[in-house]
Formats: C-alpha cells, sequence, structure tokens
C-alpha cells in the first residue's frame, strides 16, 4: 500500500494543500505530476520529492518501555469507568475509543471527561485545558452546563477524600477552559490536526483532545470510495497517536456507528489504534442508564459496568466483570 501524504514530514500547510486538492497517497503523485505545479511552488515541489523518498523513523523498544513506566492518568470521575481502567483512569500519550451508536451516551461523557481533566490533581484531574473537536455539531452550552452541574455534585464537600482541596472550580473556570473547534469536512479535520503544534502554542496547557465524532467527516467525504476512506482512517489514527505522544495529551476519539452499519465507520481501524475501547450501550432502564464496556485494551483486561450518569451517588457499588483476555483479544 502506498505511504500516505500524512505520513510524510511534511508542514501541516502544505499536507492540507495536496489533501485539499485531491493528493492522499504518494501513488497519486504519479497519477498526475504535473497538476502539482498548478497549486505547489518550486520551494514546495523540492520538499516534497524528499519526504516522499526518506524512510519513516523508528523507535526503540526501550523508549518505549520508559513512556510506559512514566505514564500519567486523569480520573473519569466516575468510579465504575475508572476501576475498568484499572483503577486509573484516562492515559496520557495514548488513544482512548469510545464506541456505540448514535444517542448512546457518548457527548455527555465526552463533555465529562473534559470537565475532569479540567479539575486540579489533588482531586484526580491535571488541571489543563481540553480541545474539542466537533464534527457533528454536538457541542451546545445547554449540554456543557449540565455536566457542570453534575460534575459539581462531585465536588461536594463530603464526596471528596480528606486533605483534597475543598472549592471546586467554578462553572466559568471550568468551561472557559474547553476549547471547541468545529469543522465540517475530512480536509478540515486533516488540516486542523496537522497544526496541533501551533494549537498547543497558542493554548498552554493542553491535556485532553476530544474528536466527536472521528468517523463521520471520512463517511461524508468519501461516500464512494470505502477504500481511500479506510487509507485515510488508518493515517488520522497515525497522526492523532504521533499528536498524543509529541504533547504528552490523552486522545478520545468518539467512533459512531451510523445507520447500524459497522463498515461504514471502519471501527477496527480506530480500535487497533487505541490502547483502551470503551464501548457504550443505553439500557432499556432508563434514559440515563449506560452499558460501558472496556471492549478492548492493551493495558487491562475486558469487562463492563452499570451506571446512571442523571444519578448524584457515583459511589454506588458498581456491577463490574471482567474476564481474562484471549489470545485474539
Amino acid at each position: 500500500m502506498s505511504r500516505s501524504v500524512l505520513s510524510l514530514r511534511l508542514p501541516a500547510h502544505l499536507q492540507s494543500k495536496l489533501i485539499r486538492n485531491g493528493y492522499y497517497t504518494v501513488a497519486d503523485f504519479d497519477e498526475s505530476p504535473d497538476d502539482l505545479t498548478h497549486f505547489l511552488t518550486q520551494s514546495e515541489m523540492c520538499s516534497l520529492a524528499s519526504a516522499a523518498q526518506a524512510q519513516p523513523l523508528a523507535r526503540s523498544a526501550w523508549s518505549i518501555q520508559q513512556q510506559a513506566l512514566t505514564q500519567s492518568y486523569f480520573s473519569t470521575q466516575l468510579p465504575q469507568v475508572d476501576a475498568l481502567l484499572g483503577g486509573r483512569g484516562i492515559p496520557l500519550g495514548f488513544i482512548t475509543e469510545i464506541t456505540g451508536e448514535a444517542g448512546s451516551g457518548q457527548t455527555e461523557l465526552c463533555l465529562r471527561l473534559c470537565l475532569a481533566a479540567r479539575l486540579p490533581a489533588t482531586q484526580g484531574g491535571l488541571g489543563a485545558d481540553s480541545v474539542y473537536i466537533d464534527t457533528v455539531g454536538s457541542f451546545s452550552y445547554c449540554g456543557a452546563a449540565r455536566a457542570v452541574y453534575r460534575q459539581s455534585e462531585l465536588q461536594r464537600p463530603e464526596r471528596l477524600d480528606s486533605g483534597s482541596e475543598l472549592s471546586a472550580p467554578s462553572a466559568m473556570n471550568l468551561l472557559d477552559g474547553i476549547h471547541v473547534f468545529r469543522v465540517y469536512a475530512a480536509h478540515e479535520l486533516v488540516a486542523l490536526l496537522c497544526s496541533f503544534d501551533q494549537i498547543a502554542s497558542r493554548i498552554s496547557g493542553i491535556g485532553l483532545v476530544v474528536v466527536n465524532t472521528v468517523s463521520w467527516p471520512f463517511l461524508a467525504s468519501f461516500t464512494s470510495s470505502v477504500s481511500r476512506r479506510q487509507v485515510m482512517h488508518a493515517e488520522l489514527a497515525r497522526l492523532l497517536s504521533q499528536i498524543a505522544s509529541k504533547h504528552k495529551v490523552a486522545i478520545v476519539l468518539v467512533s459512531t456507528a451510523y445507520g447500524g452499519s459497522s463498515s461504514s465507520s471502519s471501527p477496527m481501524v480506530w480500535t487497533q489504534a487505541a490502547t483502551n475501547s470503551i464501548s457504550l450501550h443505553r439500557h432499556s432502564g432508563g434514559t440515563d442508564s449506560l452499558n460501558i464496556a472496556l471492549s478492548a485494551s492493551t493495558m487491562y483486561p475486558t469487562g463492563e459496568a452499570f451506571i446512571n450518569l442523571s444519578d448524584r451517588d457515583y459511589n454506588r457499588e458498581s456491577q463490574t466483570k471482567s474476564k481474562v483476555p484471549t489470545e485474539a483479544e
């Protein structure tokens, strides 16, 4: 398979320019090389030629081990979910995938995670800002306000451990640290992520990046080319892994199955790129009752728990079921 444009060591603006003009892989350069001169300068053509011939860089096993030993986490503020994630929460430097059908609570959970990352370290958070990339118009002030209210229930003095700070961050401080980017197409999402270095320089202290949803832009932009969509999925997953590792941020991806079709959103691409994959299913017992399962993980045994997102008693005993991973997992 030909290398993707996103895998080339090119400036973000040049990668975005190529993708906007329909060049997604190195093989595309050979199909219509003359067209490149219509929108690239001579200097950009030279940079492209050098990057296309360069070999990808490797990492040593030792550096990977050291990263694992110094891994940081932040609590989801949902004890049942933290228990599934080894009692620690969302890992920084890696991708966490959230799957489920539309309406199964992904946006609610993403907002909770953004607020949880804003909390100080004494309360299990990062004291960090979040970047929320909205591709379907799911972010709303009302939803964020409800999440803040529910978060405030977690920060009541009687819920905090002794020695923790008793003063919870105000609603304004919580929401002020969530930076929302609205994108409408696949090339806009790619361009935004390619420019993440610039975003990180403007917004200091980013600890969490949420993409809700990562499936829809490619499904809308590549309606007739499944193979092209899969290539872009794989390379975007690589780009996100690179961002997570370089900037030491947690990446949370929502991969929604539209119309009950798993093939349309290529869920296996994100599952393979993710360290932990969490699936959501709305329980028939109530609108806010969810089944949350750790369906795949390179760190922990799989398992499941039941929670109620509107229930104020988050410390009730969870109904967790775990099993030892098989070789296939």
